[in-house]
């Protein structure tokens, strides 16, 4: 019976194979997946040494661009990289993707926030020097650079823009809010996003109920404010109504986009995120309607840095 067995599914399988020859449709080879390179960066720094998770494909050329993925407060990059979803996007379209660590799990945004301000641990220059690096080693187009961020990463965007705008092609803060000095703001494309009922960062500003650091955070509208003067943006953004999904461009006379998107009832959230157990206290709402990854690289990739 055994025998039988085997060999009925032997036959099986060559009738399988030769209807599918005869429908003219070869059996589907398959998907292999993108060879990769990940690899640990270590810097030294007056406060230590500090770490980024790089994660490149194998068969990426040289000036391949380059997004700078920054955990909010109290997560971890090896977190951030497990839900955020920039490891299959970077193999699907072709750029290297790096996960900075921060100083007591915090960046130093400006005026804020945790340890890493507390400490006064320069950032800035921990950022500077990693992507100089990967430029090096590498060969990242130090023109195509790009930095998002979640929540004090998010902080973290806005004023590493600030600080040294000839870093950056463009920003994309999710959930966070301008705590730097930034008079003047740099012309740069920026892709904003917050959710209305994100109680850690209101996005109209003001101490958040659930706040981590219970900072005074400014408005949305407020941070934003800057770049669009800068820029040359007309007043009034074009404004797209996807429900809970709202999207406001900006028209600017210096070529960079300035997006902002509203998430109707959508709370402290990278939107369309894996939550991991260890960061469920950050990600504390199901993501919204809107897969930010992919936005914010779909938003971000045609600005190069002159």
């Amino acid at each position: 019976m055994r025998m039988a067995a085997v060999r009925w599914a032997g036959l099986v399988a060559v009738l399988a194979m030769a209807l599918a020859a005869c429908a003219g449709t070869p059996p589907a080879a398959p998907v292999q997946p993108v060879p990769v390179v990940n690899r640990t960066v270590m810097l030294d720094s007056p406060v230590g040494p500090r770490t980024a998770l790089v994660h490149r494909p194998t068969n990426l050329p040289r000036n391949a661009p380059l997004v700078v993925v920054l955990h909010g407060a109290f997560g971890t990059a090896e977190h951030t990289r497990t839900s955020f979803g920039w490891d299959a996007l970077a193999d699907r379209d072709g750029f290297e993707v790096v996960y900075p660590q921060g100083s007591g799990k915090t960046w130093n945004a400006g005026n804020c926030c945790g340890p890493a301000h507390v400490k006064g641990v320069d950032d800035v220059a921990f950022l500077h020097r990693l992507v100089e690096t990967l430029v090096e080693q590498d060969g990242i187009d130090r023109h195509r650079v790009y930095a998002v961020g979640m929540s004090n990463g998010a902080m973290m965007t806005y004023a590493w823009a600030c600080a040294r705008p000839d870093d950056l092609a463009g920003i994309g803060p999710v959930a966070g809010a301008l705590v730097a000095t930034c008079q003047p703001a740099p012309a740069m494309t920026v892709v904003a996003i917050h959710g209305t009922a994100d109680r850690n960062v209101p996005i109209n500003g003001g101490v958040g109920p659930r706040s981590v650091s219970h900072y005074n955070y400014p408005s949305l509208a407020t941070s934003i404010g800057p770049f669009v003067a800068s820029d040359g943006c007309a007043p009034a953004p074009k404004r797209t109504e996807k429900p809970p999904v709202q999207i406001n461009s900006w028209s600017c006379a210096s070529g960079n986009k300035l997006t902002l998107v509203v998430v109707n009832g959508m709370g402290h959230v990278w939107p369309g995120s894996q939550p991991v157990d260890a960061v469920k206290r950050v990600l504390r709402q199901p993501p919204g309607p809107l897969d930010a990854t992919t936005f914010l690289w779909t938003n971000l990739r045609s600005s190069v840095l002159s």
